[in-house]
């Protein structure tokens, strides 16, 4: 496989930065994608068929991230998850699971299923345990996300209907849909001017749109803290 075609529109994210959209950390970035130790990972992230020593993950990768750090946060064990995970493959067929539309639907009944099946292994919060649980879960991870041929293909962000994640721009930095510009770039740029009519003026972009791909990355640094 050329290597053009392993890459482009596939998205490109260091541990870091796909940490920081997810909402963990990159130590649980590369755990989950890598392995750690005598762990195995839950999966072998998209680009270390071309090298080992690559750490960096592609848009799919990310949007698992994203469901997995749901899943934890609601006490669910990484054991109960990998069991999901391979159960989906062999009882579904569902090749990656976590970022596929069949998951977004039926997500909710594969996890309770397998976690019934590998109740040894199951640890959720006993505050609302059960299916209900999991759909919640699985809604809030997969809600902002376009699909094509059952895999997930754009991110636009609850709140944020300016801004996309889109591997096939940008190699998948978040930018405001209309006008493709990064959204980083333009923070940074606030950061420096703090003028949104100066920003607005030499870019072309109306205030309202530039004000909210600011509130974007100022949402993602305070949840970054």
């Amino acid at each position: 496989m050329p290597l053009d075609d392993a890459i482009l529109g596939k998205g490109v994210y260091t541990p870091r930065e796909a940490a920081r959209l997810t909402r963990t950390t990159p130590q649980h970035v590369l755990r989950w994608t890598r392995g750690s130790g005598p762990n195995q990972p839950l999966w072998n992230a998209h680009y270390q068929f071309l090298d080992d020593d690559v750490t960096e993950i592609s848009f799919l990768d990310l949007v698992e991230v994203r469901v997995v750090t749901a899943l934890r946060k609601a006490s669910i064990s990484l054991q109960s998850i990998r069991f999901a995970m391979a159960f989906a493959k062999d009882k579904f067929g569902i090749e990656r699971p976590l970022a596929s539309q069949s998951f977004r639907t039926d997500g909710s009944e594969i996890l309770m299923e397998a976690v019934e099946m590998d109740g040894q292994f199951v640890s959720l919060s006993k505050k609302s345990p059960g299916q209900k649980v999991f759909r919640k879960i699985i809604e809030q991870s997969l809600n902002d996300l376009e699909y094509d041929n059952d895999l997930a293909s754009r991110w636009r962000p609850n709140k944020f209907s300016s801004v996309i994640i889109d591997p096939a721009r940008h190699f998948g930095d978040p930018i405001l849909d209309e006008f493709g510009i990064s959204t980083s770039v333009l923070y940074q740029e606030f950061l420096e001017f703090r003028d949104l009519n100066y920003l607005a003026k030499i870019y072309e972009i109306p205030k309202q749109t530039i004000s909210l791909g600011i509130a974007f990355e100022e949402d993602l640094e305070e949840a970054n803290g």
